[in-house]
């Protein structure tokens, strides 16, 4: 009896120690799969979509991860574009080892003759099959033996039309009497794009703080430029400049109304001398080379090309590169419209006349 009595006592001791025990589940140590492998589209209009989705992990050319939106957009848009070609002159859906001389001939003029883009416009969408081909190629995507011969091109500087504001058109911006709020806002807008040289993207997400006090009374501004992730500190002394950026930073607006509005207050301030430039015609959907007011062809971009132009010659050019973001002095003057070598042969000619002369 006794021992039957013990025998239940531990078959219970053991049921219990089976109950209440914790259980440790059988861990998983392997990796999870992030992206499901896919089959590496071989068409241009699929491969286009496939590039755009592992944008956030490509590298940018200054080793920085993802791209911009903006770059994300120009891809879009050339997707936009060589589909339109494609329904035009293919036969069928082009893959990249379609790409012989006759097919990328035939896209460069169907860009310029079809749709009459401008050289540069043009060219860079030449950049932009050129970039993505390579790329199709390091995921040993077939392709043609041609396309290491694509390359973008640009206008002819002797051919650029180049527009700026001078100090008197900013000065006739400051004085003249504006009525509607969003006017005055554009007006400061235009103001601060005239002392800081910043692209239109950089300059309209500026806020306060993205600015310092600096010893001498003046502004830093601090700035991350989105397209090459350049970070650069422009100083801001003009006193018009520095009360705005103190006492009346302005109300944030879209570069599509800026554009718009800068027009309509240059207007006002009565720019209206006849220069040649590019306008919009609403009928061509296209820019047109023409002579016309100067409120018409000057846009958001004039502004920085603008504070380069004006300060070229009185501020050393190594600073002024620094503030616009230029890395290469050939670049900087290309953007002004500047021959540095006709002006050091030009300097050098007159130095040699004076020791004649002596």
């Amino acid at each position: 009896m006794w021992a039957f009595f013990l025998f239940q006592q531990l078959i219970l001791y053991f049921m219990t120690q089976i109950a209440t025990s914790a259980v440790v589940p059988k861990l998983n140590l392997s990796m999870p799969t992030l992206l499901a492998p896919t089959k590496t589209p071989t068409t241009i209009t699929e491969y286009i979509p496939y590039f755009i989705q592992q944008a956030p992990f490509r590298k940018k050319a200054g080793g920085q991860l993802g791209l911009s939106d903006n770059a994300v957009r120009n891809y879009q848009s050339f997707y936009h574009h060589f589909s339109s070609f494609q329904s035009d002159y293919a036969t069928g859906i082009l893959a990249f080892e379609d790409l012989d001389r006759q097919v990328v001939e035939r896209f460069t003029q169907w860009l310029l003759e079809e749709k009459q883009f401008s050289q540069n416009y043009a060219g860079r969408l030449l950049g932009t099959l050129k970039t993505l081909c390579l790329d199709a190629k390091k995921n040993e995507v077939q392709t043609h033996p041609y396309v290491q011969h694509i390359s973008g091109f640009t206008q002819l500087q002797n051919t650029r039309i180049i527009n700026i504001l001078t100090f008197s058109d900013l000065h006739a911006v400051e004085n003249v009497p504006l009525e509607k709020k969003h006017l005055e806002t554009t007006r400061n807008w235009i103001i601060l794009g005239f002392w800081l040289g910043q692209r239109v993207s950089d300059l309209l997400t500026l806020s306060q703080h993205n600015l310092r006090d600096a010893p001498n009374g003046g502004i830093y501004v601090d700035i991350e430029q989105k397209k090459t992730g350049k970070k650069v500190t422009v100083g801001v002394i003009d006193p018009i400049a520095v009360s705005i950026l103190r006492d009346n930073f302005p109300k944030k607006l879209t570069p599509q109304r800026f554009n718009l509005y800068l027009k309509r207050v240059l207007k006002e301030a009565q720019l209206n001398q006849m220069v040649k430039g590019f306008k919009f015609n609403p009928k061509t959907q296209r820019k047109e080379v023409g002579v016309f007011p100067k409120h018409c062809v000057i846009s958001s971009h004039d502004l920085r090309r603008s504070f380069a132009t004006n300060f070229f010659g009185k501020i050393s050019t190594p600073v002024l590169m620094n503030m616009t973001g230029h890395s290469k002095e050939s670049t900087f003057m290309t953007y002004i419209g500047r021959d540095p070598n006709r002006d050091s042969y030009a300097d050098t000619f007159m130095e040699g006349v004076m020791q004649i002369a002596r």
